[in-house]
Formats: structure tokens, C-alpha cells, sequence
């Protein structure tokens, strides 16, 4: 479904016309809107990773052994994926009693502020081509120890020609609107003085599944079983092209 709007403005003299004492062209002036929705082919998920351990090694080695499991459950639904990490941090772990203010005066990490662990989060994103498969990849990630495992968002990876169809779509609009407008007003088109393209297509719509607010035990193996799937159908991505048209009107 593609949809169109366009508006009539008649223009008056403007300030370089009234300086040369020129008279003002009638014209028509035209703003064509088409939106042309196309089916996703890009998937963004993303989910966080933690470890936790005695010292930070220990915690990272925890981390990292997580991330593994991870990646290797998610590679047999999306092959190829792109994986991409956005942070990484350790942090100290201290008994609960510590009163310890990091903006306050230095403490010792003795007694009640001693360390008693490390936690090391690591945050993870991936894109995949595998779109209908995204809501399968939120499940595993989640049952193998992700946390907050998501589908950010649904994207286009190249819309150039959908772009093009679409001014192509807008132009043609814009052009029976103006034919209607002339015919209405008893007066004859001209040519095109000028075009300009208005677009500006915002960030498109996405889904969101959120496996859980709490991280995620993974159940004890063997043998796992399959994946819980996630029948995803995503909403298209509504590319909009806008372009405005200024026709002569001929005397």
C-alpha cells in the first residue's frame, strides 16, 4: 500500500522578484509525499553477559567462557551474524555493610570495604540476517545465561531503490495533482520550474521482545533441548520520499 499527499500553494512575488521590479510567474506549487513499505531484511539483538568470580580474572574467565557458549548456540540459527561488542566492565564486589562513598573521602578495602569478588558485564550486539529467526535467537540467548537478551530493532540494509521508486512515485503523483489543480482553476499547466526533494525518513518501526528484566540460568545439559521458537513476522520499514514541484502556469 502506497500513500500520497500533496498541497496547493500559490506563491507570491518574492523579495528578489520586488527588487528587480520583474512581475511575478503564476505558478503551482506541489508537495508530493509517497511511503512505500518494504519487508525488513536486517535484525538488531542485543543482550548483556555476566561473570562473576573471586578475583577478576576468575570473573572474566566466567565472562568469556558465557560469551562462547552464547555465540556458539546462536551461530546454528544465524550463521555469519555480525557480533560486535559495545562495552566491557569489572567491577568490585564489597559486603553489604560497606558504607563506602566514591565521592566522599577514600576508604581502605578493609573490613566491612574489603573485596570480597569481581563481577566483569560485557554488552553485546548483533546483527543478523536471520530476521524471521531473531525472536528464536532472543529465546536461546536466554535460556544459555544472556541477560535481558531483546530484538532492538528491524532495519533495511540498502534502500537506494526503494528511494528512487519512491520520487519516481512522488513525481508522477505530483503531476496529476497539478494536472487536476490547472483543470480545476481554468488555467493551463506549464512546465516544471524546479523540484526539490523534502525527505527525511526517521528511524523506522521496530519490535521489541524481552525474554526477561532478571538474568537468565541456563538449564543444566545434556542433552539441551531445541530452542523455544518464536513465530516472528516483522512490520515493514515504511520508507517515505517527499519532494515539492513548481509548475508554470501559461498565460
Amino acid at each position: 500500500m502506497r500513500r500520497f499527499a500533496a498541497l496547493l500553494a500559490m506563491l507570491a512575488p518574492g523579495a528578489a522578484i520586488a527588487q528587480t521590479g520583474e512581475e511575478p510567474r503564476p505558478r503551482i506549487v506541489i508537495t508530493s509525499a509517497a511511503t512505500i513499505p518494504s519487508p525488513p531484511d536486517r535484525a538488531v539483538v542485543s543482550f548483556s553477559i555476566h561473570g562473576e568470580g573471586t578475583t577478576s580474572d576468575e570473573a572474566v574467565r566466567a565472562m568469556v567462557a558465557k560469551r562462547d557458549r552464547i555465540e556458539n548456540g546462536l551461530a546454528g540459527i544465524a550463521a555469519g551474524a555480525d557480533i560486535r561488542a559495545a562495552q566491557v566492565g569489572i567491577a568490585e564486589v564489597r559486603g553489604r555493610d560497606c558504607k563506602r562513598n566514591v565521592y566522599g573521602n577514600p576508604q581502605l578495602s578493609t573490613g566491612e570495604c574489603a573485596i570480597v569478588g569481581y563481577t566483569a558485564d560485557l554488552q553485546i550486539e548483533i546483527r543478523t540476517a536471520a530476521v524471521n529467526d531473531a525472536g528464536t535467537m532472543v529465546s536461546l540467548a536466554g535460556r544459555l545465561g544472556a541477560t535481558n537478551p531483546r530484538i532492538e530493532r528491524f532495519f533495511l540494509a540498502e534502500d537506494k531503490d526503494i528511494r528512487r521508486r519512491g520520487i519516481a512515485e512522488a513525481l508522477a503523483e505530483a503531476k496529476l495533482q497539478a494536472e487536476a489543480i490547472a483543470s480545476a482553476s481554468g488555467v493551463r499547466l506549464g512546465s516544471v520550474l524546479s523540484v526539490s526533494n523534502l525527505s527525511f525518513n526517521g528511524p523506522g518501526p521496530y519490535d521489541e521482545i524481552v525474554a526477561t528484566g532478571q538474568r537468565v540460568i541456563a538449564p543444566p545439559p545434556p542433552p539441551p533441548p531445541p530452542p523455544v521458537a518464536i513465530g516472528l513476522k516483522p512490520r515493514a520499514i515504511e520508507t517515505q520520499v517527499k519532494v515539492q514541484v513548481v509548475y508554470a502556469i501559461l498565460p
